[in-house]
């Protein structure tokens, strides 16, 4: 059995991304349509995004998230840092939003909570909030006393 840790994580999705780029050269070539175009954007755009989230769900530092950015997916610096700044706020939302359903919150209260605290604001706008990722629980009281 394999253990999975960082290494593991970040091997699978280079691997990943390595084979979706031969892929839709293959499949497409040089005669790429307007919908083909759009669907392969897409596609990397999610690709890329899930490197991302898994990379960083998996606590790996800034730095190497940032390189491996630049090397597999080839976006320059300024942009993965922009990205992975999105990330860590998104990540926070995420994780604070599947704490409340586990608390019990149907979706009509999650939403409620979310907009009556301004959570998506005080998250984006407090870079505190984001170490608080691993620990839904404080972060919930945190949100809810920010002002």
């Amino acid at each position: 059995m394999t253990k999975i840790n960082s290494d593991y994580v970040k091997e699978y999705f280079l691997e990943g991304g390595k084979i979706v780029r031969d892929l839709a050269i293959k499949l497409y070539g040089d005669s790429v349509n307007q919908a083909g175009e759009v669907a392969f954007s897409d596609a990397i755009e999610v690709g890329i995004e899930n490197t991302i989230a898994a990379l960083y769900d998996a606590d790996v530092v800034d730095d190497e998230i940032i390189r491996v950015l630049n090397k597999f997916w080839g976006i320059n610096r300024a942009e993965a840092e922009d990205r992975l700044v999105f990330e860590k706020s998104q990540a926070t939302i995420r994780e604070l939003k599947r704490f409340l359903k586990m608390e019990g919150y149907s979706s009509g209260k999650i939403n409620e909570f979310m907009k009556s605290n301004k959570v998506s604001i005080k998250i984006r706008h407090n870079n505190e909030l984001w170490k608080l990722r691993n620990d839904p629980k404080r972060l919930m009281k945190e949100v809810q006393e920010a002002k």
